[in-house]
């Protein structure tokens, strides 16, 4: 029930806005080919932030490798 209530208060308090712009910004870097990894990130991202209580966060193998810290890099100074 409060997972409900807190995602309710948080799609009127900005995160439906925020949800969306993940999604539409997404959408817009999948139209590059080297693009595309970023906008399925940001596209993913957009769809937890629609409904951010009760989901639950999962490390992958692949999160520390040096490629997607490389790449982490970039996405933060761009």
């Amino acid at each position: 029930m409060m997972n409900l209530l807190g995602n309710i208060i948080w799609l009127i308090f900005g995160g439906f806005i925020t949800g969306a712009g993940y999604i539409l910004g997404g959408l817009l870097i999948c139209l590059t080919i080297i693009g595309i990894p970023f906008g399925l990130a940001a596209i993913k991202l957009g769809i937890a932030a629609r409904a951010p209580f009760g989901r639950e966060i999962v490390r992958t193998e692949s999160a520390g490798t040096v490629f997607n810290t490389i790449f982490n890099m970039i996405w933060v100074l761009l």
